[in-house]
């Protein structure tokens, strides 16, 4: 398997999808999601999201983005594209109204979030019975799944680029005991 096979195949089909929009920012982000620097790293979610608000600035581009991105349906791009627009009116709507087309952990993010809640009262009934009992419980139940949104989007972004390895971590060696024996501290 070539290095870094399992990362190239979900990002190339992203990078494919990106592309093909109309969208001003759509060729650059595409190409940056492939691209490798010298030292084989590789754009993670990290940078991908800090590109994506640089390249994307209006709604109507990221509008189209999420079209994609629903075809698409990696989860952790939905929960990426979820948290950097959060404050747009415009596409929080419309993530309501295709609500049925998001894996049940977007929905219920999505429910959670207080800028959302004018659109999701409109479309609740787009929305599968997990995400809709987060919205009926209310701040108690609405309050830990935000908790997990926003721990899974910082975890998922905390990484800029992946440098690999240089050796395949299985023929590290060992390093030798120490020649005292360690003291116990009292």
């Amino acid at each position: 398997m070539p290095e870094n096979a399992s990362l190239r195949a979900p990002r190339e089909a992203l990078a494919s999808r990106i592309e093909r929009l109309d969208a001003k920012g759509a060729k650059p982000l595409a190409s940056f999601v492939r691209s490798r620097g010298d030292d084989g790293s590789t754009p993670c979610w990290g940078a991908i999201a800090a590109r994506f608000d640089e390249l994307f600035e209006n709604d109507t581009d990221r509008l189209e983005l999420l079209e994609s991105l629903l075809v698409e349906g990696d989860r952790r791009a939905l929960l990426v594209f979820l948290h950097r627009c959060r404050s747009r009116a415009r596409v929080l709507e419309a993530l309501s109204k295709r609500a049925a087309a998001l894996p049940p952990s977007v929905q219920r993010a999505l429910v959670a979030m207080p800028e959302a809640a004018t659109a999701v009262a409109a479309h609740l009934a787009s929305f599968e019975p997990a995400a809709a009992e987060v919205w009926a419980g209310g701040e108690a139940t609405k309050r830990p799944e935000r908790e997990l949104f926003e721990a899974r989007v910082a975890e998922l972004t905390a990484v800029p680029l992946l440098v690999p390895d240089a050796a395949d971590p299985r023929e590290e060696r060992l390093p030798k005991a120490p020649a005292t024996p360690l003291r116990r501290l009292p």
